[in-house]
């Protein structure tokens, strides 16, 4: 353990350990979100100063707006060219732990700068709940240059690399959703409606062609339903299908109302403050790896609307994780769920009248639905997280 007197922000500069994360941005947010928490939890768990190199500053200034939130002992480097790189390595201290996210290749500086102090090498792959992930984690592969990398994927299992998780969020959670006066706080806040009508779903999804007929599914479900609208792009979806007048849902905080169905366009909020976004939704519909992490840990019912890859390999990642979450479900309830699952991300798509009546389903069990999410949660939450496994295999002291 580091003691009070030995932390990365006490100790001389040039005795401070290092870890290097690097990031090339591909979903824009999904990746700089990952990057950027595994970078900060790095530097919670670990005696060590994070540098994180990434490729788009400006994606990641709009999760961590002019940098409020960053760390004092999180370095930001532009990952741009090899001359800017040669001052940067300049400036770095030895690093005891080298992260490559998602596969992206690292610099030759890089590689010849770590051939001499020989650090710990991961490459963070993508979150899946896949069988083959489990028989790949942790293994090794030599390198033409003497180095070894290892293969991380982080996922639901025991036996994966684990989630992302802070060491405070659960009783984070617990406070704010029994303290109303601080769901009031955020609300005035971000400029959130104080009131709504019936269930109140958060949406932070892609565009699709999908959202004209699930807005159809909702108004024909025939009970009241708030859709809280994150990130332009289920709107722009909405109008292109002019489904919405062209100058609606313009501005933050804007209301537009169809029939039973209340949309409300919200800010961009802070990856600091997606958390209490979702702690306040009834359920969810969410995009990017970060995002679907972040509602596993709330413990509501929500959808995965998943990044789409070529050969529709995003479907094979899609069904092994809803195959071992919704294990045990009610049979009624796990046939509504992923007949909607299948029809948001492409595959199995319903006609309208069966849309509706899935959905007519999915609400008849609603509160199997709530307890099921919640008992899912709580069984990831009782498994050691990324950063606690992560600590064992590379033996680096805690904090």
């Amino acid at each position: 353990m580091c003691s009070k007197n030995q932390s990365a922000n006490t100790l001389p500069d040039d005795l401070v350990a290092e870890a290097w994360v690097f990031v090339r941005v591909i979903d824009n947010f999904g990746d700089v979100g990952v990057g950027w928490r595994l970078s900060c939890l790095l530097a919670e768990y670990f005696c060590l100063r994070v540098r994180l190199w990434i490729d788009d500053v400006k994606a990641l200034n709009k999760l961590v707006p002019e940098r409020e939130g960053y760390l004092p002992h999180v370095l930001v480097e532009v990952w741009q060219d090899e001359q800017l790189m040669q001052r940067q390595l300049a400036e770095a201290n030895d690093p005891v732990l080298v992260i490559e996210t998602f596969g992206c290749t690292l610099p030759d500086a890089v590689r010849a700068r770590m051939s001499r102090c020989q650090p710990l090498w991961l490459n963070w792959e993508y979150l899946t709940a896949e069988d083959w992930a489990l028989d790949l984690h942790a293994m090794p592969s030599l390198q033409a240059d003497g180095l070894k990398k290892y293969f991380w994927f982080m996922g639901m299992d025991a036996a994966s690399g684990g989630l992302l998780r802070e060491k405070d969020y659960l009783t984070k959670r617990a406070v704010f959703r029994q303290q109303p006066q601080l769901q009031q706080a955020f609300r005035q806040q971000y400029g959130l409606p104080e009131q709504h009508e019936g269930q109140l779903w958060l949406i932070f999804a892609y565009a699709s062609v999908c959202w004209p007929q699930w807005l159809a599914m909702w108004q024909q479900g025939g009970t009241p339903v708030t859709l809280w609208l994150a990130g332009g792009q289920v709107v722009e979806s909405l109008r292109a299908a002019s489904i919405v007048p062209t100058d609606a849902l313009r501005e933050d905080g804007a209301i537009y109302e169809l029939d039973n169905v209340t949309l409300v366009r919200i800010p961009f909020v802070p990856q600091a403050a997606f958390d209490q976004l979702l702690w306040l939704a009834d359920a969810a519909i969410v995009r990017g790896e970060d995002s679907f992490v972040r509602a596993l840990w709330a413990g509501l019912p929500f959808f995965w609307h998943i990044y789409r890859q070529n050969e529709n390999a995003h479907m094979q990642k899609l069904h092994a994780f809803w195959a071992k979450a919704t294990t045990g479900w009610p049979v009624e309830l796990q046939r509504a769920f992923m007949a909607l699952s299948d029809d948001l991300n492409g595959a199995g798509k319903l006609d309208e009248l069966s849309r509706v009546v899935v959905w007519h389903n999915l609400c008849g069990n609603w509160q199997s639905w709530v307890k099921a999410a919640a008992r899912w949660s709580e069984m990831l939450h009782a498994q050691d997280n990324a950063l606690e496994k992560l600590a064992r295999f590379c033996h680096l002291p805690l904090k």
